[in-house]
């Protein structure tokens, strides 16, 4: 991670299997997938962060905003797991050939479901009601499902891992998960939670390992970047990186003694 990551905490980022690997060594098809779920999580888990760090702090005026900038997370996520749940999962058992080598997965939802259900709620609340929100609260809803989630997104690049041991039959893994990545990104609001994510995604991770991820047409990351930005421009300045990607030095609400 960067050496300025504002938001590398509480929940800690995942390591890419790419870059635990010795040097000169040639990634195969599981690594790649890993390492692109990883860095999906991490969009995640950074966003998380940032509004983890902020949730206390953020100023009357930017109450709306803010909830703005937070409803993001959940829209990507419920997406994200949605379209494993309903597509990405039984594809890779029925490409292996075994049915509920990816129940484990599912069940980890579970854990964090009903909190996740509730911080929705409590976001919808105060958009309609911004008077009534409560960072304290907020911050006590993602500590009751935060710890479960972190632990989900770092399994499951494992689970992604370990499926090499079905050899030839996942041959067409890499074809099946970009086929899946494209088909919940369509799904994401281009002006909300896929902007979110391109703002959570520190080009500079690992060394620049990721800084062309993710693999977008380079019009439509021009796009995101700089034209639908405009369109909630007050949400992301509550995000971690800037247009560029790049890492900000601090988040715009929290105060020095966290960042």
């Amino acid at each position: 991670m960067t050496s300025n990551d504002v938001a590398n905490h509480p929940f800690p980022l995942i390591n890419t299997p790419i870059s635990q690997l010795p040097a000169g060594t040639e990634p195969d098809a599981f690594h790649r997938c890993a390492s692109e779920m990883a860095c999906v999580h991490n969009m995640v888990i950074r966003g998380l962060n940032s509004i983890y760090l902020q949730a206390q702090h953020v100023a009357d005026k930017d109450v709306k905003p803010f909830l703005g900038y937070a409803s993001c997370f959940y829209d990507l996520l419920s997406v994200h797991h949605k379209g494993e749940e309903e597509d990405l999962f039984p594809q890779i058992e029925k490409m292996a050939g075994k049915t509920g080598i990816m129940d484990q997965n599912v069940e980890q939802h579970r854990m964090f479901h009903d909190g996740l259900e509730e911080y929705n709620a409590y976001i919808r609340l105060c958009l309609n009601s911004p008077d009534n929100y409560d960072g304290g609260k907020l911050v006590r809803i993602i500590d009751s499902f935060g710890p479960a989630l972190a632990q989900h997104l770092a399994a499951e690049i494992t689970t992604i891992l370990e499926l090499a041991k079905y050899g030839k039959k996942m041959d067409e893994l890499e074809k099946l998960f970009a086929a899946w990545a494209e088909k919940d990104t369509r799904q994401l609001s281009i002006p909300g939670a896929l902007t979110w994510g391109f703002f959570n995604h520190d080009r500079d991770f690992e060394g620049g390992l990721w800084k062309e991820w993710p693999p977008a047409p380079a019009p439509l990351v021009l796009i995101v970047r700089h034209v639908t930005y405009w369109v909630h421009s007050d949400w992301w300045k509550f995000a971690p990186c800037d247009p560029s990607g790049k890492m900000k030095s601090k988040l715009h609400a929290a105060p020095q003694m966290l960042e």
